[in-house]
């Protein structure tokens, strides 16, 4: 009986540590959440480009009246944008900007609107 509750206790107590590392290391979502539209350097007039980041972690990459979906989280202070067909664009936070990388457009500045 001794033994179960001992094995039961250190069980109990990585998890709860596993948790609280886990806790810790994630940073919260809604302090990121919200509408980010892009600032204009050579995309036409009609052409607008957002970024929506809910705060359940989905999000949605806006080009004019076409849609994709996408899901996010924080990592290290950088914005990880996974794709549905797997990969995964790295953003830097900077106060209410995000500055994307694209492999096809260049480098992005998307700027915090709500």
């Amino acid at each position: 009986m001794r033994v179960r509750r001992g094995y039961a206790r250190t069980i109990g107590l990585g998890l709860l540590a596993f948790y609280l590392a886990f806790a810790w290391s994630c940073e919260s979502k809604d302090r990121y959440a919200g509408l980010y539209v892009a600032v204009k350097k050579d995309a036409s007039p009609q052409e607008e480009i957002s970024l929506q980041l809910k705060p359940n972690g989905e999000g949605l990459w806006i080009v004019g009246d076409k849609e994709v979906s996408f899901s996010w989280y924080i990592k290290r202070g950088d914005l990880r944008i996974n794709t549905k067909e797997g990969g995964v664009l790295v953003g830097k936070l900077e106060d209410s900007r995000i500055r994307i990388n694209l492999p096809v457009r260049g480098e992005m500045l998307f700027k915090k609107t709500q």
